[in-house]
């Protein structure tokens, strides 16, 4: 079954939405367009998202669609992390229009309003309508395959090599989190769950997600 979904020819892209203060963002795959007449596009997201509770308050959002030849980093500070404890757009150059950050380097940059939703037990799914389009260029837009194929261990390095990526959680929060038992993690890719009485940190390196097959670095604490 694992294989199988793997032939499925899913994008990677970086959605940006206003929190606060600043702006949160995600990496994500579950997004296709499902109507021309109006255009619509179908985002799924795990409920205990960080970056979905922003965009159910919000109800709008950016859409980064990431060329093959995107910066490594981009895709590792975007989906190596959580928006809760890491202001990841302050760590790339990024562009804003209407309000909203957009990677520079997309193939398209498009801003998305959410007209309805879907709640199930774990995932939300936002039916959202392009209201604007800012830019588009060529290329190859980037899918899941290429990434595993050729780009996952370069972003996993990226992210080791970039010190200004570190979470910015002071001692005492960090120490709370690690004395939290009840905590989870979250695939970054496919949004499974991971909350089995083996700790996450105590898993082995070659541990990888059950349902999309991605090492841990590419899991979120929730």
């Amino acid at each position: 079954m694992q294989e199988a979904l793997y032939t499925f020819t899913n994008g990677l892209y970086v959605i940006g939405v206003f929190d606060k203060k600043y702006y949160a963002g995600a990496l994500v795959d579950s997004i296709t367009q499902i109507s021309a007449t109006p255009f619509l596009v179908m985002l799924s997201m795990m409920n205990s998202s960080y970056t979905k509770s922003c965009i159910d308050k919000e109800k709008e959002f950016s859409l980064s669609v990431l060329p093959e030849d995107v910066d490594p980093f981009v895709v590792a500070n975007f989906g190596f992390q959580s928006s809760s404890n890491v202001k990841k757009w302050e760590q790339i150059d990024y562009e804003k229009h209407d309000s909203l950050p957009f990677i520079k380097e997309a193939l398209a940059q498009i801003k998305l309003k959410v007209i309805d939703k879907i709640i199930y037990p774990h995932n939300t799914i936002f039916i959202s309508e392009a209201i604007a389009c800012y830019q588009i260029r060529n290329g190859r837009p980037l899918t899941y395959k290429y990434y595993r194929e050729n780009l996952k261990p370069l972003c996993q390095k990226a992210l080791g090599m970039k010190a200004n990526c570190s979470l910015k959680t002071n001692p005492k929060e960090k120490s709370e989190k690690i004395a939290n038992h009840s905590k989870k993690w979250v695939c970054s890719i496919c949004q499974y769950v991971y909350d089995d009485k083996i700790p996450f940190e105590d898993l082995d390196a070659s541990w990888r997600c059950p349902f999309c097959g991605v090492s841990k670095e590419m899991f979120e604490l929730i």
